[in-house]
């Protein structure tokens, strides 16, 4: 009995002293700065010690080299590194692609060796000029949207490439090696087209898995962005997409489960039908500070909500969704992120990633909920500490 206790107490001090294993990473935007009023968002609103992993989106290509965007990039990127210096267990990754980024240039880069020696190159020489940890690929996605079959296994081959490369640079500059991290699809058939899961699970440090926009407004119906469990279409939630990788070989360790700090609104064909699986017309208006129809940052949401609209809870589901009038929206709350973070934890993932920081309700001033509600709730679920604190 006595060496039980012995072990147990030797286990919580092995854990006090690790801490928590968890991750949390967030994306930041470029293109934030161009929202109206209290929207816009810049690398000054961001705390240092609200994420672990921070990833700027996105960079882009030219002639398979890395680029900036954003005629402010370089000016941005200064400042988002400049962070570390206020936390410095921060890590900062710089991400490339993205949906509207497109598949024709990656393609491109990992069709040839030399091709692909030419953009490794340059990634190091870009992300250290910089003062990045790592890159963050984001193809959207290998093997579909225009991309042919053959990506799927060359996109392996980059990857495994680049860490050899990341690897042999690192020990030539006496530096910790740069990371290589991807967001990747969480929709069964862009998986199946698009990794060697358990292959890629071998040299890349995180998987960034896109568990959102499970639907949105060209499905036709009401459906909820980011549903913890399937609700007929066995497919679309967190629970299947992230059991898929898990079970197709990629280690949990790795697997970052990704939360929306948005939600998907709808136009209702009639009113009074507001049920999940309604008909839709189209999207919701776009709100008044991320100006995208049939999109709404969780600040956007919160006044939706202060107007009057009806909130109810998705059971099945384990998320919100709300409406009124015409409009219909699937989203995230506090709740939400608190039962998902339950879930992680019971599945032993590695942790969370957010898309975005700039779509929470970064000023507090919204949803009366404090700074970055739903990312404040994630961390403390998490158990994880603020450096300063």
């Amino acid at each position: 009995m006595a060496k039980l206790t012995l072990l147990t107490g030797l286990a919580l001090l092995l854990n006090a002293q690790i801490g928590t294993a968890y991750v949390l990473s967030c994306y930041f935007t470029n293109w934030a700065q161009y929202r109206p009023g209290p929207g816009r968002f810049t690398v000054d609103n961001i705390d240092p010690c609200l994420c672990d992993h921070l990833i700027y989106a996105f960079a882009g290509m030219s002639n398979n080299e890395i680029t900036t965007i954003e005629w402010n990039d370089e000016t941005l990127y200064r400042s988002f590194n400049g962070l570390k210096n206020q936390n410095g267990n921060l890590k900062t990754l710089l991400a490339i692609g993205g949906w509207n980024f497109g598949t024709a240039k990656f393609s491109t880069m990992v069709s040839t060796p030399q091709n692909r020696q030419t953009f490794i190159k340059s990634v190091i020489k870009f992300l250290r000029q910089y003062q990045f940890d790592g890159l963050d690929l984001d193809w959207e996605y290998p093997g579909s949207r225009g991309s042919p079959a053959q990506d799927k296994g060359l996109f392996t081959v980059l990857v495994k490439e680049m860490l050899a490369a990341f690897e042999q640079e690192a020990r030539q500059v006496g530096k910790p090696r740069l990371m290589i991290t991807a967001a990747v699809a969480a929709g069964l058939s862009n998986i199946q087209s698009g990794y060697e899961i358990a292959e890629l699970g071998k040299y890349l440090d995180y998987f960034h898995v896109m568990t959102y926009d499970f639907y949105s407004s060209w499905d036709g119906k009401t459906g909820e962005n980011s549903p913890l469990y399937s609700d007929g279409n066995a497919y679309l939630s967190v629970d299947y997409a992230m059991n898929y990788w898990k079970s197709n070989g990629a280690p949990a360790e790795k697997l970052l489960v990704g939360f929306p700090t948005y939600g998907h609104s709808f136009n209702l064909q009639n009113p009074s039908n507001t049920a999940l699986g309604a008909p839709t017309s189209g999207p919701g208006p776009a709100g008044p500070y991320t100006k995208e129809a049939g999109l709404l940052a969780y600040y956007e949401i919160c006044t939706f909500l202060d107007s009057g609209a009806t909130q109810a809870w998705d059971a099945p589901q384990d998320v919100p969704y709300a409406y009124k009038g015409n409009e219909w929206v699937g989203y995230d709350n506090i709740k939400s992120f608190n039962i998902k973070a339950d879930w992680l934890k019971k599945n032993n993932y590695a942790g969370a990633m957010v898309w975005t920081i700039d779509l929470d309700d970064f000023t507090g001033s919204f949803c009366k909920q404090g700074k970055y509600p739903l990312i404040t709730t994630l961390k403390n679920a998490l158990g994880l500490q603020s450096s300063s604190e």
